[in-house]
């Protein structure tokens, strides 16, 4: 027997208590695969994709905000309650309203959300803490590093400088981020694919934690300081992001009086890339659906390229992001037992196992 493809929630006349049992849980129950001779079996998942995201993100916190006590960095509670006391409410009745309506895809995406959301307190506070720890400054590490590979920093910028509307959209692919890690969720749940939606932005959280803990031994300034290129030298290049961060970086590492506010949080980590990690689990999890495989494809390309000529990024930096990426996207489809490929309805596979039985 092959898998072929996920499964939406299984229909109410599904006869197993275990289906009702995971979906509750899981909020669809399990994945089916084919017979050579059409016939379609129902079994449970592995591990569920929802229970671990939720797992994760309320563990983010408690060990992320533990840490920093620990560590004694200072952190404005204030700013974060706010922000949770907005979404989390919000959100928890959308969610209720579309569970008590039976809207499993509206209800997957805003859970994915809901979570990628939260994830960004502990996941900015851990890149705080990786830099408060330090450790000297890698920027000579990862010249040399470029050098090595052979690649010209000053030269790509001028080549991409040259060209207006390489440089713009670069810029625009590089400030996609956000609205592919809100978006993706939704067109994901809209095509009925429940696991690779939960999967993605559990990828998200692991890239974003493993990320810090390398950053700890690697802490920059950035290529475009090193290097000494000021923004006003540049004709087309919106240089913001490469030089932004500096101030809450130099202020969490030498600054006693530092306190974490989430409403000045800024991503603070060089190398290695997130956003060329991003990039990567971006592509991969649209790569699913073929009508928006390739455009993601060339959006999440250009994602990690501008994260060299917009956000002060060296090349080393990005590979280490795709090489991170890579592994935990072959991690997360492990722990969810992604292996298919394309979806069936609903309908088809419960009429199928009712055939058989």
């Amino acid at each position: 027997m092959t898998f072929l493809g996920e499964m939406s929630p299984v229909p109410a006349h599904f006869p197993e208590e275990s289906g009702r049992f995971c979906r509750f849980f899981t909020g669809w129950p399990v994945l089916w695969r084919k017979d050579h001779d059409g016939s379609v079996e129902v079994r449970m998942t592995s591990v569920q994709p929802r229970l671990l995201l939720f797992s994760m993100t309320l563990l983010a916190y408690g060990l992320v905000f533990t840490l920093a006590r620990a560590v004694g960095i200072a952190v404005d509670y204030a700013s974060i309650l706010k922000f949770c006391a907005i979404l989390v409410p919000v959100f928890g009745a959308a969610i209720a309203y579309s569970a008590f309506r039976r809207m499993e895809p509206m209800r997957v995406a805003l859970e994915c959300i809901l979570c990628g959301l939260l994830l960004t307190v502990p996941v900015g506070l851990c890149t705080y803490l990786a830099m408060g720890a330090n450790f000297p400054l890698a920027d000579e590490r990862l010249v040399r590093m470029d050098a090595a590979l052979g690649f010209d920093w000053r030269g790509f910028i001028r080549f991409v400088d040259a060209f207006p509307l390489l440089a713009e959209g670069l810029a625009q692919a590089y400030q996609s981020f956000a609205l592919q890690l809100l978006g993706i969720p939704v067109l994901l749940a809209a095509f009925g694919r429940y696991t690779r939606c939960y999967a993605m932005v559990l990828g998200y959280g692991l890239i974003c934690f493993v990320s810090s803990l390398i950053s700890v031994w690697y802490p920059a300034l950035g290529a475009y300081s090193v290097y000494g290129v000021a923004p006003q030298s540049l004709d087309h290049i919106n240089v913001y992001f490469g030089f932004a961060f500096l101030e809450q970086f130099h202020a969490v590492r030498s600054d006693p009086d530092f306190v974490f506010s989430f409403a000045r949080m800024m991503g603070i980590v060089t190398f290695p890339s997130v956003h060329a990690a991003v990039a990567l689990l971006c592509a991969w999890a649209m790569w699913d659906i073929r009508l928006l495989r390739y455009p993601f494809l060339v959006l999440n390309t250009m994602m990690a390229v501008s994260a060299v000529s917009h956000a002060s990024h060296y090349l080393v930096d990005v590979i280490a992001g795709i090489g991170i990426a890579s592994v935990t996207i072959s991690s997360v489809c492990f722990l969810c037992n992604l292996r298919v490929r394309e979806p069936v309805s609903t309908s088809t596979a419960g009429m199928a196992l009712l055939n058989k039985s």
